[in-house]
């Protein structure tokens, strides 16, 4: 990838745990975890790129969204050199019942399928995946 993408993800806490995604990079042999989001298309803002990916991913919609930073990422997924600037947010859900499931199934676009997990800190340690982008580790559980 010779571009510079822009993405908006997403951090939704509650009782001490995130939701995360959890994705594999096969070039690596490498599972990890992510927050739910993707990219921002052209005349879209940012808030408006993560309320239509979570609606889109998991079917949820959001409320309250809060820009807590901006991460900019040099990365490799797939055997490919990526570089991104993503905004990440702290929103909560419209439908309260989503903080009840363990395991929620998400659909990317292109076809993907995952499940986003709500995981303590103490659970994200035990599995010794990593959760990317890198730098985002710091705003996870702290508001």
């Amino acid at each position: 990838m010779t571009s510079i993408r822009v993405k908006a993800l997403c951090l939704f806490r509650h009782d001490g745990s995130v939701l995360l995604a959890k994705g594999y990079d096969p070039d690596k042999d490498e599972y990890f975890f992510r927050p739910i989001g993707g990219g921002i298309e052209f005349g879209e803002t940012s808030i408006q790129a993560i309320e239509r990916e979570v609606l889109e991913e998991i079917q949820q919609q959001l409320t309250q969204p809060k820009l807590i930073c901006v991460i900019e990422n040099l990365f490799s997924f797939d055997g490919q050199q990526g570089h991104e600037i993503v905004f990440v947010y702290d929103a909560k859900f419209v439908d309260s019942d989503v903080y009840n499931k363990q395991e929620i199934q998400g659909n990317e676009t292109n076809g993907y399928r995952y499940i986003a997990q709500w995981l303590s800190r103490e659970q994200i340690a035990l599995t010794q995946y990593p959760v990317y982008p890198k730098g985002i580790e710091q705003w996870l559980f702290n508001a």
